[in-house]
């Protein structure tokens, strides 16, 4: 539900705007509050995962951020909103890369491919499932009910993880001091620059995606629900994408997987500006680019995961954090742009940061496949 709960925001804005009194923009830093949390908390607690056991860890992140939302369920306030995000934000740093990690530790070669491409799959499902059901619960209640019914699940998968996830004490026998896995990562060839293809494709991604449902209210007057329906389509082709990328990956190679979809993916940005008025092209556009994202953002994970084998948990956090990073730039100047200029401003932005992404990849002299 973390996958969810990332995404949520972006069907309920209009409505959480609305009933807090504050312009749509304002209400949209609710997003980047979680993700700056998230990327300032994820490489401070990637060292743990290093040197302690993963369940115990994989276990406090997901309560932590069960706290977050479910007190987001009861904010009444923008200020209280920010802070329950930001705690929500805290455990998700905790929880999410260790999970990435622990994949990492157990898989290797084409399987590895397959794994992170079915659990990619399953945030995929989630956003499927996750966001339009509680913009359902929004447009039959309130925006509250989300949160709740997010902090339901969340519980539901916190009882799962603490009966099936196995004890997964760290590997090194002599685990190295906090600051050797930062360290070990600066001098890892390839390591920062991996890195920055996360941030720049997730600035372009984000930029666009946390304001679709605030373009598809304003330009199709949809509600809450019907806004609800634009996450279905993605997400839904989403998951089919990553489901099957494993396969595509091995087969094809991470490099021009990453290559070849960040380019599909500027250009089905670009093309919402354009053509995103129309509501039947907009779902093409939505459809196509979500397989794309399934495909190339499975293929660039499935790389960084094993660029410092050694510190798993540290280079994914650290891949964790680059992304939310790409969140608060993507969602803070956005949200700039939407105000300032309108959505087609914002699609050119995001465009242009998907095509960075495309040449530090291609910049690489090694891309391990």
């Amino acid at each position: 539900m973390t996958g969810a709960d990332a995404f949520i925001i972006s069907a309920l804005l209009p409505a959480i705007a609305t009933s807090l009194h504050v312009p749509t923009n304002t209400a949209a830093y609710g997003v980047t509050v979680y993700a700056l949390c998230y990327a300032i908390g994820a490489p401070l607690f990637g060292p743990l995962g290093d040197r302690f056991n993963k369940r115990f860890l994989l276990i406090s992140g997901c309560g932590i951020f069960l706290l977050g939302t479910l007190l987001c369920g009861l904010a009444n306030s923008l200020l209280t909103f920010y802070l329950y995000r930001a705690i929500a934000g805290i455990g998700a740093a905790l929880f999410v890369p260790n999970i990435w990690a622990f994949i990492g530790t157990y898989f290797n070669g084409q399987r590895l491919n397959q794994v992170m491409g079915i659990v990619m799959s399953a945030l995929s499902l989630s956003i499927a499932t996750g966001v339009p059901l509680g913009a359902l619960l929004a447009q039959l209640s309130s925006w509250h009910m989300a949160f709740w019914g997010s902090a339901m699940l969340t519980l539901i998968a916190l009882s799962i993880l603490t009966i099936a996830i196995p004890s997964l004490p760290s590997q090194n026998a002599q685990p190295d001091g906090y600051f050797t896995s930062f360290k070990t990562l600066v001098h890892t060839p390839h390591a920062i620059a991996a890195l920055l293809i996360t941030l720049t494709w997730m600035t372009g991604f984000y930029g666009v995606y946390t304001f679709l449902g605030v373009f598809a209210t304003a330009t199709f007057h949809f509600n809450t629900m019907q806004t609800g329906l634009i996450f279905i389509t993605y997400g839904s082709a989403n998951f089919v994408a990553s489901f099957f990328a494993g396969k595509l990956i091995s087969s094809l190679g991470k490099k021009q997987s990453v290559t070849i979809n960040g380019l599909v993916s500027a250009t089905l940005v670009l093309s919402l500006g354009i053509w995103g008025q129309h509501l039947a092209v907009l779902l093409i556009i939505l459809v196509v680019l979500a397989l794309s994202q399934g495909w190339g953002v499975t293929a660039l994970t499935a790389t960084i995961v094993n660029i410092v084998p050694s510190n798993r948990s540290t280079i994914m956090s650290f891949n964790s954090a680059f992304l939310y990073y790409g969140l608060t730039l993507g969602s803070a100047a956005g949200g700039l742009l939407l105000t300032k200029i309108g959505f087609y401003a914002v699609t050119i932005a995001a465009a242009t940061a998907l095509l960075v992404a495309v040449l530090i990849a291609n910049a690489l002299s090694h891309y391990s496949d």
